[in-house]
């Protein structure tokens, strides 16, 4: 193998490494600290760089996550969820927060319709 070639290979993964890290928000990747501890309340922040933050959260039954939507606009739709899902957030927000109660014990996956790819975990135990 030459050497140019060998370069044009080691080039052309460091950027697709750059760009895939920089599609944001997706997989199941975790951002923030996460606390294996079931909790009564969290706070999820939606972000300008298209994440929520943290985006697994492990809550009790009958507890609350706060969405805190920043100056971009996002959605949460909980999409392929179990029964007790509660409500979609379903229109556009910014700067305002909405508070969701989770009743039954359930894996929440939920996602952002106007940013593929921006997903996050309520986990009820």
């Amino acid at each position: 193998m030459s050497n140019q070639f060998r370069v044009a290979r080691i080039i052309f993964a460091t950027l697709a490494t750059a760009a895939l890290g920089a599609c944001g928000g997706g997989g199941d990747s975790i951002t923030g600290p996460v606390d294996p501890t079931p909790v009564a309340a969290a706070t999820v922040q939606a972000t300008p760089s298209i994440k929520f933050t943290p985006n697994r959260v492990n809550l009790t039954v009958g507890g609350t996550v706060t969405f805190a939507f920043g100056t971009l606009d996002h959605n949460v739709f909980f999409d392929n969820a179990p029964a007790g899902a509660p409500a979609n957030i379903t229109a556009p927000s910014s700067n305002k927060s909405t508070t969701l109660t989770f009743g039954t014990k359930g894996t929440y996956v939920y996602n952002c319709h106007l940013h593929p790819g921006m997903t996050g975990t309520v986990v009820v135990e």
